[in-house]
């Protein structure tokens, strides 16, 4: 039985129960369509239902057919799409990816992540870092952990890149050599150099941070992102760029920024929002404090859809995120303190209408769905 690349997807995530409805239709009808060769026999249904039973729902979909009618159905698609899937070399994913429901007492179990921040140097060498770390003597200049940041002197005389990452369920702050101060949130990773020399200080950011750039007019400080690239000659600004998200935003806190997208610049004052989206580069107003909360130990949502809360939460509590592709309109916005454990933060949520699953496999991945 031959599978069309298009569908793979799909019939992985039916078997996963991950599907939403548009999908579970378009993958009905092409069994429906499809005129079969090897139809499951009668054992192989059989040992398809346990697995169905587990995880269909007949009220998911609403669909106006009777229980009988759709469970019957429904196990004779599962069982040929795990033909199907065999056939195109994913049934091995499948038997191997099962995932269990994780009970509200487990919940309150996961606390947001501890792990330790890494310093990078050019050469490939990393340096653990924690909050009671002692100094530390780099390639090229001094840094030192003080009251919980890293701090660097500006004594450097060969230039290397350092990369400080941190984890995810970690914030870090850190003292470039120009003085400029940097707030990373969890997962994010910024590279500089170990001593700013020439026209400009040149950092890159991937995920998210926040800025208080030393003023100094003759070398303008710019942060390179993916999508933007931020030039300021000594102000207070927020970034984030995640890499696995389709928004880049700059929010300006105060003092005057540039950002520029491809071809397009914007200057922004204080207040303002610096959005990129695809090849679209957007300004916005917005209140700017509102942004910088997570500096504070808070997940700050502003009209957020339920995709963009699932991924504040993997950051912080280590977890995978499935994506919700049905085009929900639902948005949200508060306020809600990082330091709660997961299942704390469900129950918030779920006062707002907005309801999650956790499930693991067998090796203990973690990973948050959105419920229909």
């Amino acid at each position: 039985m031959k599978v069309p690349n298009a569908l793979r997807k799909l019939i992985k995530n039916y078997l996963l129960g991950f599907e939403n409805k548009e999908e579970y239709n378009r993958l009905k009808k092409w069994f429906e369509d499809t005129e079969f060769q090897d139809m499951p026999s009668d054992e192989e249904i059989q040992m398809s239902r346990l697995r169905v039973q587990q995880r269909l729902n007949p009220i998911l979909f609403n669909e106006p057919i009777s229980f009988k009618k759709k469970y019957s159905h429904a196990i004779r698609i599962a069982a040929s799409i795990t033909i199907a899937l065999s056939c195109v070399g994913g049934y091995y994913y499948y038997r191997h990816a099962i995932f269990d429901k994780i009970a509200p007492e487990q919940l309150a179990n996961i606390k947001p992540v501890q792990e330790n921040v890494q310093l990078t140097f050019e050469n490939g060498k990393v340096v653990i870092l924690n909050k009671q770390g002692q100094s530390t003597q780099a390639i090229e200049g001094v840094q030192e952990i003080k009251n919980g940041e890293l701090v660097y002197n500006d004594d450097a005389d060969h230039i290397v890149q350092n990369t400080l990452s941190t984890p995810r369920g970690q914030l870090f702050k850190i003292v470039l050599p120009d003085g400029t101060k940097v707030w990373m949130n969890a997962n994010s990773s910024l590279s500089y150099p170990s001593k700013f020399i020439g026209a400009e200080r040149s950092v890159e950011l991937h995920g998210e941070a926040y800025f208080e750039v030393t003023k100094n007019p003759n070398q303008p400080f710019i942060v390179k992102t993916a999508e933007q690239q931020i030039k300021v000659l000594g102000t207070h600004f927020n970034v984030n760029a995640y890499d696995n998200e389709p928004i880049t935003k700059t929010t300006l806190v105060e003092g005057k920024v540039e950002v520029q997208h491809q071809r397009q610049k914007m200057l922004l004052t204080p207040n303002q929002q610096a959005v990129t989206k695809g090849a679209i580069l957007n300004k916005k107003n917005v209140d700017a404090l509102e942004y910088v909360t997570w500096r504070d130990g808070y997940f700050t949502f502003h009209n957020a859809s339920p995709n963009e809360i699932m991924q504040q939460l993997a950051r912080w509590y280590d977890l995978n995120v499935h994506l919700d592709h049905s085009e929900k309109n639902e948005r949200f916005s508060g306020k809600i303190n990082k330091q709660m454990n997961l299942q704390e933060i469900l129950t918030v949520l779920q006062a707002a209408d907005l309801n999650f699953d956790v499930v693991q496999n067998k090796n203990q991945q973690k990973t948050i769905l959105l419920k229909n």
